[in-house]
Formats: structure tokens, C-alpha cells, sequence
């Protein structure tokens, strides 16, 4: 239990540190993490390249944190009905509007 609440913590700061400003190299850090290769030089390029990206966000930051590939779902459907049958929803109101992680952010009907 005690690693559990370690990851949840260091999730926190990656969060806190890294994906919640609207920089260039925050961006530029997600699509690293998210394995998307390539030079993106623009902000505009970066968000680009994470359309048609799928990630469940609490997925994504749990696995950031512990150096893990982060799980991808094939489309918008998927991932909605992923959520919606594990319960690992993330808040809306925790995310920044033009954040990186704003652009990973779907709505899920």
C-alpha cells in the first residue's frame, strides 16, 4: 500500500512540475513520454502530433511516474468506454486550459 501512495505522490509531481503550463517543453516532454518521436519546434506542432492520441490521463500520469509505457486505446470510443467501465476518471476542473494535458482531455459521453 505504502508504494501505491508513493507513486500517487510522485504522479502528483510530475503533474504539478511538468504538464500543467503552456510551454514548448512541457510539451514537448509529454509527447516524449508518450513515445510520439519526432522534432517539434512549435507548440502548434506538438499538438498535431497528439491528435487522434487516446490516453487515459490517470493511466498516463501513473505510468510517467513510474517510467512506464503508457497505454493507448484505438480511438475515442475505447478509451471512453475504458473509463467509464474502470472508473479511473480525472477531473476536468484539475486541468489547465491550454495545458498539454488539455489536449489529451476528451469528453466522454
Amino acid at each position: 500500500m505504502a508504494k501505491k501512495n508513493k507513486n500517487k505522490g510522485i504522479a502528483s509531481k510530475l503533474w504539478e512540475e511538468y504538464y500543467n503550463e503552456d510551454e514548448l517543453g512541457h510539451w514537448q516532454r509529454l509527447l516524449s513520454v508518450l513515445g510520439i518521436d519526432g522534432h517539434f519546434s512549435s507548440k502548434t506542432q506538438c499538438k498535431k502530433a497528439l491528435r487522434g492520441v487516446w490516453v487515459n490521463i490517470r493511466d498516463f500520469l501513473q505510468a510517467a511516474a513510474a517510467d512506464k509505457t503508457v497505454p493507448r486505446h484505438r480511438n475515442r470510443r475505447a478509451l471512453a468506454y475504458y473509463t467509464e467501465t474502470t472508473g479511473r476518471y480525472f477531473a476536468r476542473s484539475r486541468i489547465v486550459s491550454g495545458s498539454p494535458l488539455a489536449a489529451l482531455m476528451a469528453t466522454i459521453d
